[in-house]
């Protein structure tokens, strides 16, 4: 079975190829560099045992003996003096290898001093000098530290190391603006939203940045229309299943009843109040379909209309489900005035306060009144019950939608009938009744300014 392996950065890469590089091409002139440094410490032993030889000839005795302490007086780890026929006269310090003796001081007349440095049997080294004096020769040795030329081959490579390192880090820290806009470009790609990348100094990689940053942005925009596309629609089809829903409740109640009903003016009645409860709900759901029915832009179809017929077709509708339940549908005094409405919808409306109502009050005793009055500058439709109200933790977010004050609600009731209220220019509103419940208040100017604001 293969196994992938995800590649390396390309900044990493380069980064890492920029060191290394940097590094070899410090070899060259490192090397030459090292190799005159050991050459160095050669040459400085080399003058220290010539030196210490030196120093110690001027103070050699008639009979070729040196003072005691010498050797450490010079600072070297071996001095002797032996005659020219090769006879040892005096010695301090450590032994010196014979093969190590016998190279920088070799037998037979010598007139100028000799030294070398040399490496013994035993793997040390040696700087060795060997200086003639009236008949006696005077030998002084050093062992350099041995760590001296692989503390000077160490630091070298320390320093290639080094650079190679500083050049890597460089290039990273050049190239990491670009890292950034990959992984940016990999989180637009996997639908992340506000991924943004700040200015990278760079004038050719912020024009990209720049670029990106508008894809982005762009990406998110019409990610974010589509979604509140979706959510429209999805609200749609709830307000449209709301509206379908409480007419087939009517519908099936009315259809019952003109199966029981051995009355042909009953039947007859019946019959009308479900024809005009299909052609209404027809009206209702195309405009949903159309153009949905809550915020500004829903257009109404207006006529001079009296709210009378508008609350007598609600009444007419819902009174057969009201008696089966035991509940007083009343209308109070309603103003006799044409207004310009949308009857449909604005019927439609009063019809899901009632409802909301009918669902609230008690079984049995419960009691719903609809009436309609001016006020100031406006006409005010008021639906009210002798209900529990509405919660006071709900407020005004009872309107919105999803907001249900009801076990089993759907909280879209209310949220349609505040968008037809709107769209007359109205507003609604709600308080407690006198009569002990929830009053829904719904005001329709009667200015056709404010009608149009």
């Amino acid at each position: 079975m293969s196994v992938s392996r995800t590649p390396a950065p390309a900044p990493l890469v380069l980064g890492v190829l920029a060191g290394i590089l940097a590094a070899v091409a410090v070899l060259p002139t490192a090397i030459p560099i090292t190799m005159r440094l050991v050459g160095a410490e050669h040459t400085l032993a080399v003058r220290h045992t010539m030196t210490g030889a030196s120093l110690a000839a001027r103070t050699l005795e008639h009979d070729g003996a040196l003072p005691p302490g010498t050797r450490d007086r010079m600072g070297v780890d071996h001095i002797h003096v032996v005659s020219d026929d090769g006879l040892l006269v005096f010695q301090e310090g450590i032994d010196l290898p014979a093969d190590v003796f016998a190279a920088a001081c070799p037998t037979g007349a010598m007139t100028e001093p000799a030294n070398q440095t040399r490496r013994a049997e035993d793997g040390t080294n040696w700087a060795v000098s060997c200086v003639p004096v009236s008949g006696y020769r005077v030998v002084a040795a050093w062992r350099p530290p041995q760590s001296a030329a692989t503390e000077i081959a160490v630091l070298v490579l320390a320093l290639a190391a080094i650079v190679g390192i500083v050049t890597a880090l460089g290039v990273l820290r050049l190239l990491a603006p670009l890292s950034r806009v990959s992984h940016a470009l990999e989180r637009v790609g996997a639908g992340e939203r506000g991924v943004r990348v700040g200015s990278t100094g760079l004038s050719e990689l912020d024009d990209l940045v720049e670029r990106l940053n508008v894809a982005a942005r762009s990406v998110e925009d019409r990610e974010s229309e589509f979604l509140d596309r979706i959510r429209v629609i999805q609200e749609m089809s709830r307000m449209v299943a709301h509206e379908v829903r409480n007419p087939l409740q009517s519908l099936e109640l009315l259809t019952s009843l003109i199966a029981s009903s051995d009355e042909e003016g009953e039947r007859q009645e019946l019959a009308q109040s479900i024809h005009q409860e299909i052609r209404a709900l027809d009206m209702v759901v195309d405009r949903v379909l159309r153009q949905g029915v809550t915020g500004s832009g829903l257009t109404l179809r207006k006529q001079e209309h009296t709210l009378r017929p508008v609350i007598d077709q609600v009444v007419a509708l819902r009174t057969p489900e009201s008696k089966a339940q035991g509940i007083t549908l009343e209308v109070g005094d309603v103003v006799d005035r044409a207004l310009p409405i949308d009857p449909a919808l604005l019927g439609r409306s009063i019809e899901n306060l009632v409802l909301n109502a009918m669902q609230a009050v008690p079984p049995r005793r419960g009691r719903i009144r609809i009436s309609a009055y001016d006020e100031n500058d406006s006409v005010c439709i008021v639906v009210e019950d002798n209900g529990p109200g509405v919660p006071e933790a709900l407020g005004n977010a009872i309107y919105e939608v999803d907001v249900t004050g009801r076990t089993g609600g759907t909280g879209l009731g209310l949220a349609l009938v505040k968008g037809v209220i709107e769209a007359h220019g109205g507003y609604v509103e709600h308080d407690r009744s006198p009569l002990g419940g929830a009053r829904f208040r719904a005001r329709i100017p009667l200015s056709e300014v404010m009608v149009g604001r």
